[in-house]
């Protein structure tokens, strides 16, 4: 959370529904990210219905509270979304892992949550050769 509250801004790259469905708006607190508007992508991503949400760290680290909340089955928790929930926390956590304190980035950190569009990791038992 100390990484995410430290970035001028991050990147989302989703469906409009998963937005939709893993924000807040359900409760009776409202978050500092519900402000945040995403922007339909051009190309071979909005044909995909793809969109792209810019928060800033306070959003971010709000919007990543809330995803956790549904995913540890919080208080204010909706189990509804608990697997959407936890995608999109497994794919904004990393980035924001890799974020080196008082190194600026060269671009903005962004998420991509679209397994077609992110290459999965090669299988390691693939690529091992027998001894």
């Amino acid at each position: 959370m100390d990484k995410a509250a430290g970035v001028a801004s991050f990147k989302i790259t989703c469906t409009q529904d998963m937005w939709d469905r893993t924000k807040p708006g359900r409760d009776l607190q409202a978050d500092s990210h519900e402000d945040a508007k995403p922007r339909r992508l051009g190309g071979d991503q909005g044909e995909r219905a793809l969109v792209e949400i810019t928060l800033t760290g306070a959003q971010l680290v709000d919007y990543l509270k809330t995803l956790e909340e549904d995913v540890s089955g919080g208080f204010f928790a909706d189990a509804s979304t608990e697997q959407l929930s936890r995608r999109m926390y497994d794919a904004i956590a990393p980035v924001v892992d890799r974020i080196e304190r008082g190194k600026p980035p060269t671009e903005v950190p962004a998420a991509v949550v679209d397994d077609a569009a992110v290459p999965a990791a090669p299988d390691p038992s693939a690529t091992t050769s027998p001894s």
